[in-house]
């Protein structure tokens, strides 16, 4: 959808889909957890690592959209410290001793 809004050169729609993309990618791990809805906490905590092996070569080829279509240390650096971060997050917040459904605040 956003080869064809820059195509086209509709650059709002291609904002709020790189938005979209930007959005999905980066916080993959929590929103698979979420729709999964699995019942045990383990359960939750292995997909989380299992998206985390899917999400950091996407963040790769996010890094690489966002440095111009070329490696740009800062783009990687940023792009891959907010997944990692987010990533972490969740695996943290599934390993705490609070409410066994909870994934920061979301069943």
């Amino acid at each position: 959808m956003h080869v064809v809004a820059a195509s086209l050169e509709w650059d709002l729609i291609f904002r709020l889909v790189a938005l979209s993309i930007t959005f999905q990618i980066l916080f993959f791990g929590p929103l698979t957890v979420v729709i999964q809805d699995a019942p045990s906490r383990l359960e939750r905590r292995r997909t989380n690592g299992m998206a985390t092996f899917v999400t950091l070569p996407l963040a790769l080829g996010l890094a690489w959209a966002y440095g111009g279509m070329s490696w740009d240390p800062y783009a990687v650096g940023v792009i891959l410290g907010i997944t990692a971060t987010v990533q972490g997050w969740t695996h943290m917040t599934l390993l705490s001793s609070g409410s066994p459904s909870v994934v920061g605040g979301l069943k």
